[in-house]
Formats: structure tokens, sequence, C-alpha cells
């Protein structure tokens, strides 16, 4: 029986190859002497008509990664069960996230990353700091005339009031932060949907969406009459940094959120005008350095970027980072802008000249001080806030204010967030307004103008 089947083997292999088996070490279960390769054993067996129409299909090309791209699931592979992100990033041509890191260290005009130690952090941030650090241990972060009411919510949820006892501010301290506390059972609605996003592994558009945009509507909001004041906040996954501003040594880095100004009245002492002229001069034909459409008239303020939980802060901090620097470049070339009107021309013709104009540069940027921005990972909100000196961006990284995962805690993100819009008024905004736009006299540039900034 055996010996039947590999005759009728054989004698199949011979009719598909003109003839001649294409086995020759089998025949009758005995071996036969291996013969000389001839023109008709050398032929190749046709493939079916089927096999030749799939090898003249032209090959799909793979798509090439976007480093800043939000993430998708993908179904993981049986052959490559161990292969990380930082893998497939390297696999497809696009440096890994250390790798990026490293190059920003090392560029002239790039990023160092250091830790924010709130005992001893950024002179000029200090006072910021503390208060972050007070609104994280949730001191002093409601009015006195909510208590009555939070705790009769908590005793109707059979949950403890006694955390909550230094977290009330005195009746006669004014609150006068931006946007509005949210109610109990806003808060309670976004515990709710933060527990959901965490339960059963949400992506990160997922949390976006649910949790952390919700959140800032809560607080910029208000349910029945619209915006609160002048300040508001949405998603901006598309904003790239302007190639004329963003660091030569890394790719376009984007954030997920940002808080902007939109004010109310339309013309808010002729400042609407300012930042009309003030675009026309700009590459990004916005007053940014973004050309992101949404906020081109509105200034941004404050940056946020989000990661799912226990995702490796490395690649939000790479992201914060690049485009701090962006932001950083941007207000030094307008700050350069504004100043070269009162330089003679033929004085920044001689290396005097430049000198003087890049120290005094830098020296309206100190008053700047640094620049706050947020990092939300899961549950948590992290502050990160950037400094500049001479050309380069330093991150410093990250203090927690406050999570998602209680209600306490969900408040002491509120007040962090009201905490540093109110910085945001109070000191970017009237530095942005004295040092840039009041007394423009820019001259309308092409869009498209390659902008040189000093190293």
């Amino acid at each position: 029986m055996e010996d039947d089947f590999q005759k009728k083997i054989l004698d199949w292999l011979g009719k598909i190859n003109g003839g001649n088996s294409a086995i020759d070490g089998i025949c009758d279960g005995k071996r036969r002497r291996k013969r000389s390769p001839t023109s008709e054993t050398l032929q190749l067996v046709s493939p079916p008509a089927s096999l030749d129409a799939m090898a003249q299909k032209t090959p799909r090309k793979r798509k090439a990664l976007d480093p800043d791209e939000t993430p998708r699931p993908q179904v993981p592979s049986p052959w490559c069960p161990s292969s990380s992100a930082s893998e497939a990033s390297s696999a497809a041509g696009t440096p890994s996230t250390r790798k990026q890191l490293m190059n920003l260290q090392l560029s002239s005009s790039g990023v160092q990353y250091r830790v924010l130690d709130v005992d001893a952090p950024p002179v000029a941030a200090e006072e910021l700091v503390n208060k972050l650090e007070d609104i994280g241990r949730a001191h002093g972060i409601l009015p006195k005339t909510l208590e009555s009411d939070i705790e009769g919510k908590l005793c109707g949820l059979n949950l403890d009031f006694r955390k909550w006892r230094y977290s009330f501010t005195p009746m006669e301290e004014k609150d006068d932060l931006p946007g509005r506390i949210p109610s109990f059972e806003e808060v309670l609605r976004v515990h709710r949907k933060a527990k959901e996003c965490q339960e059963y592994n949400h992506e990160e558009a997922s949390w976006n969406s649910q949790v952390h945009l919700r959140l800032l509507e809560y607080i910029f909001e208000d349910p029945s009459s619209g915006q609160c004041d002048d300040y508001n906040a949405l998603s901006c996954t598309t904003a790239r940094p302007h190639r004329s501003f963003k660091p030569a040594s890394s790719p376009p880095k984007m954030i997920d959120i940002c808080i902007y100004w939109s004010p109310r009245t339309p013309d808010d002492n002729g400042l609407g005008n300012l930042i009309t002229k003030f675009r026309a001069a700009t590459p990004t034909q916005t007053v940014n350095h973004t050309d992101f459409e949404p906020i081109c008239a509105r200034p941004l303020l404050l940056s946020i970027e989000t990661k799912k939980p226990g995702v490796n802060l490395d690649t939000a901090q790479l992201q914060m980072g690049s485009w701090h620097a962006a932001q950083w470049a941007f207000l030094r070339w307008a700050v350069g802008e504004k100043l070269r009107v009162r330089y003679n021309f033929n004085m920044l013709d001689t290396d005097e000249g430049r000198q003087a104009l890049e120290a005094e540069e830098l020296s309206i940027l100190s008053t700047l001080g640094f620049i706050p921005g947020i990092i939300i990972q899961g549950h948590r909100w992290l502050l990160v806030l950037s400094t500049y000196d001479c050309g380069k961006t330093v991150m410093w990284t990250d203090r927690q204010f406050g999570t998602t995962q209680s209600y306490l805690e969900i408040y002491a993100v509120i007040a962090g967030i009201r905490q540093l819009t109110a910085w945001t008024r109070d000191v970017y905004l009237e530095w942005f307004h004295k040092n840039i736009l009041d007394g423009l006299c820019f001259t309308e540039s092409h869009p498209t103008t390659t902008v040189t900034l000093p190293i």
C-alpha cells in the first residue's frame, strides 16, 4: 500500500515536470544514485494560475508611523509577543523616545530635563509651585460656603468627611480665580467616567473625551450660560509647532489639549486689533507658535499632554519639552522683531549690534521667568514647567497636584487648573501684551518666511 502511494506521487510529479521525476532518491523503496542535472530536470514547476495572479499584484506599502499620532489598539502577533513600542518605532525608521531625548539634550537649541524639586524649584516659579503643593495636599481648595452642602452629600454616600477638614478656606477669602467650581454632581460624573476608563482599559482618546475635556468644560463653562469668563479649553491633537520654531533635532511634537484666552467682549481695549496686526507679521499667521486654526487669534496659555495609565512618561516629557522649546523660540522671535524696529539696521550688521540685540532679547524673556504645563497620566495630573537659558529650554518635571481617583482629589485638580489659569492671566498675558503686542510696529511678512534664531 505504501509503495502504491509513493508511485502515485512520483507519477504526478513527473507529469507536472515534463515527464521527469522531481525526486531522484525515492523509487520502489530503493535509493537511486544521484543523477547529473539536465536541462529538463532544471525546469521550474509552473505555479497555478491563481498564484501567478497573486504574484503580479503590487505589494502594499507599509504606512509610516507618526510618532505623535494618538495610539491605536493593535492585534498582538503570535510570532512577536514581546515587541515593544520603541522597537516598532525603530523598525519604522523613527528614533526611539530615549534617542530623541538624547538628541534634544545635545542640541544647542534643544531641551534639558531636570527634576521639579518642590524644596528647590526655579526661583521664578517658587510661589506657583508652593501653591500647587498646597493644592496637592487638598489644603484650602474650596470656599467655606460649600462645606455644609458637601458634608451632607458625603454623609448620604456613607463616606467619611474627616479628611476634608483642611479643604475649606475662611469665609472672608474672596475667590477671584478664573472659571467655576463644578457642582458635586458633576464631580461624581467625572469620577464615574474615570473609573470606567481605568477598569475597561479605555484608549487615550477615550480618556480625553470622557474625563479630561469633560472636567475642563465643567470648570470653564456654566451649564446654563456657557463660557464663564475669558478662558476655555479644547482638543488640539492635530496642532503642530511651526517648522520655523520647532527644535531642529526633534520631529514635530504635538500635545492633546490646550487652555486658551477667549475674551467674551469683542474689543477688549483694542487688544483684538493688536493681535490681528501681529498675526499678519508671523510665519504662522496666528498669535501662537502653531498654525492651528481654532486658536489662530486666541493666545495659547496652558499646554496639556495626556497618556493612558501606566504608559512611560518619557514620551509625554519629550512631547512637552519639544512643544515648549518651540513656544520659547516663538516668543524670542517676536521679542526680537519688535526690538529690531528700534535698532539701526546698520548697527545689526556688526557683531556688537547683534550681541546687544541678543542680550536684550534674553533679558526680556527672563522677566517672564517660566511657562507651566500639565501632563496627565490616566488619573494623575502632573505639573511641569520650562525655563529658558541662552537659547536652550530647561524642562522641569514633574509634580502631582491632583487625581480623578476620589472626589476630594478631583476638587484638587479643579483648584490646580484654576490657579494655573490665574497665573496665565496675571503674568503671561500681561507680559505678552507689554513685550510683544504693545506699541507693535511689525512689518507684514509672508507666511513662509524663514525665521533664523540666534544660537
